[in-house]
């Protein structure tokens, strides 16, 4: 007994120094969930369990990158790349954080939504690292639509990836 009293103590001590503020982290953003990634199927499309053990196909918002996995078309320049790096961005396993859109699905029934890893929007990522475009702007969905545009304008000034091809990202990836 008396060692249980004096690790409650010792936890609440390390509490209120700070120390275990990891507890917290796991409580999600305003305006997100915590979702598992089961896969990334390809850059702008990812597999998800939600909290309730759900598995949703999740297509990111506001992005477009090049095919790597489509039916019947070939693997498009920097498409390959573009699903590598959404694989190094959001591995198998890892819990991160999703911001569904409203409305939260397209005409496919696949989820709309921002992805989130330590508290960076994987969305914006891929287009800074010029792997994506921005592409499908509809409303309301365009709540970090000005943050992507001005993403996509560095990446295409540093003429990253997609952006390294003329007129490449511009054919919507199809002229190439």
């Amino acid at each position: 007994m008396k060692k249980i009293l004096i690790l409650l103590v010792l936890l609440f001590m390390l509490t209120g120094c700070g120390m275990l503020d990891f507890l917290e982290d796991s409580e999600p953003a305003e305006g997100r969930e915590l979702v598992t990634i089961e896969r990334v199927v390809d850059g702008d499309t990812v597999i998800v369990h939600l909290e309730d053990g759900t598995r949703e196909r999740v297509r990111l918002l506001l992005i477009d990158t090049p095919e790597s996995v489509k039916p019947d078309t070939e693997v498009q320049p920097f498409g390959e790349e573009a699903s590598d790096f959404a694989k190094e961005l959001m591995p198998e396993g890892e819990t991160v954080e999703l911001e569904r859109g409203s409305p939260d699905r397209d005409d496919y029934d696949r989820m709309l939504a921002y992805i989130w890893v330590d508290d960076e929007n994987v969305n914006q990522i891929l287009v800074e690292e010029g792997y994506a475009r921005v592409a499908f702007v509809y409303e309301p969905n365009t709540k970090y639509l000005e943050e992507l545009e001005e993403a996509q304008e560095e990446a295409k000034g540093n003429e990253e990836n997609i952006w390294s091809i003329p007129g490449y990202a511009e054919s919507r990836f199809h002229e190439y």
